[in-house]
């Protein structure tokens, strides 16, 4: 992919898109993608990989479950690595966590985008969900159905 096509996609993406209520471009690269759900993501092109790279803040954790949420996001990472296009890690800023991604332009780029960003924001979801403590101890969201839709695309 090439940083021209990825900027295509993303005009082409709000109009395609109903639950997008906005774009903003933030530099050449990078762009703010407003749901209308409140939902926020980033998409940025990675010249490294030719790659898009959307990242979302999904919440901190309360401070007395913090080591217990860290553990569980590590044991995830460990659980998506080849599985899922998606890891977790913490915001350089602040202490949210992170849901980041990888996207490569397939032979359906519009729709393709549109499905891996809803794809994405179903994860981050499942994800704040676990960060928020309303997800059972000890399991994990839906990282069976991560691994499934990752195997499908396959």
């Amino acid at each position: 992919m090439k940083l021209s096509d990825l900027q295509y996609l993303m005009h082409q993406l709000g109009p395609a898109t109903p639950e997008i209520i906005t774009i903003v471009q933030e530099s050449i690269d990078s762009w703010m993608v407003e749901f209308d759900e409140g939902v926020a993501l980033q998409v940025a092109w990675e010249e490294r990989s030719g790659r898009a790279l959307m990242k979302c803040a999904i919440g901190q954790p309360d401070e007395g479950a913090r080591e217990e949420i860290y553990r569980s996001l590590l044991n995830a990472n460990l659980q998506l690595t080849g599985v899922a296009d998606v890891k977790l890690g913490l915001s350089d800023v602040d202490e949210d966590v992170m849901l980041i991604g990888e996207y490569e332009i397939g032979e359906e780029p519009v729709e393709g985008l549109r499905k891996h960003l809803s794809e994405f924001l179903g994860y981050a979801e499942s994800f704040s969900q676990m960060i928020a403590g309303s997800w059972p101890e000890g399991s994990l969201p839906e990282l069976q159905a991560v691994a499934a839709m990752n195997h499908d695309r396959a």
